[in-house]
């Protein structure tokens, strides 16, 4: 079975995906209000604070005050995400260490994957991974903010560009912050620069995809559709983060550490984005009044 598999490595991914479709499936739509339902009353709650009373009673400032609770959000989601990737820096600190847990797991995925490569899944993946990387990220984002703007979903634009954006500009200083360095390069597939944790191709590629997912779900479209695109969606994650591993140029410990803080950074932005649609809707009652 595993050499069929090595033998057509289009049909990994296709297995990957048809396998996370069916899982998602019939549970989308309890899925798709739970992550409606618990956006929306983290940014009630927020609304409900000091902060979001304070905000109405005092619309100063040119209206600015009322972003308030958004701005407090993203920078309690920075603070966040940051934290979430700290929770690795004992694996960092340790990588040295060959009694590590976390040494031995890196260094097996590693060279399992170092042995188990070949050509065609090789190429399978070097295509997959562009589109985790900063053009392909880039690409994705500027098709799909174009198509939301021939929509008319301004903000829904908006907030993909912004989420995106930030998750770069935050990747870049936890690598700065914890400056890691990769695996010899030397057996690596495809080239890499710059530190190793954590894995802007599995943080990145999280908070896009995820973002994409959200606005999916947010869309009064047949509930087998949102399923194909977020069963599509995790797929891309997946395979994006392994083939970093697969292609020797991170360890599996900066995946998971990507991953963390991109789960933290896509939850920050989302509920900032209902707290800004929440804020629009408050106006545009104030000014029908």
């Amino acid at each position: 079975m595993l050499q069929a598999l090595l033998l057509h490595p289009f049909v990994i991914p296709v297995l990957v995906f048809l396998t996370l479709w069916v899982l998602f499936y019939l549970p989308l739509a309890g899925i798709a209000s739970l992550t409606r339902g618990a956006t929306r009353k983290a940014s009630a709650w927020v609304a409900r604070t000091r902060l979001g009373a304070w905000t109405i009673a005092h619309p100063g400032w040119h209206g600015l005050r009322a972003y308030a609770p958004l701005v407090v959000v993203l920078l309690l989601g920075c603070a966040a995400a940051a934290a979430a990737a700290d929770a690795f820096v004992d694996l960092a600190e340790r990588f040295g260490v060959s009694t590590s847990l976390v040494y031995h797991a890196d260094r097996v995925a590693h060279d399992w994957f170092l042995r188990e490569r070949e050509a065609g899944i090789t190429s399978v993946l070097r295509a997959i991974t562009f589109f985790g990387g900063s053009s392909g990220i880039a690409l994705v984002v500027g098709v799909m903010t174009a198509l939301l703007l021939f929509f008319k979903e301004r903000w829904n634009a908006a907030y993909l560009v912004g989420t995106a954006v930030g998750g770069l500009l935050l990747n870049s200083g936890l690598k700065l912050l914890f400056a890691r360095t990769r695996p010899d390069l030397a057996s690596a597939a495809v080239t890499a620069h710059w530190y190793s944790f954590p894995s802007g191709h599995a943080m990145e590629s999280f908070i896009v995809y995820g973002a994409l997912a959200y606005i999916t779900l947010r869309q009064p479209w047949p509930w087998r559709v949102d399923s194909a695109v977020l069963a599509l969606s995790v797929t891309m994650v997946i395979l994006i983060g392994l083939s970093r591993v697969y292609l020797g140029v991170h360890w599996l410990s900066d995946i998971a550490g990507g991953w963390s803080a991109g789960v933290v950074w896509l939850v920050a932005c989302t509920i900032a984005f209902d707290i800004l649609l929440r804020v629009k809707q408050r106006r545009g009652a104030r000014e029908k009044l």
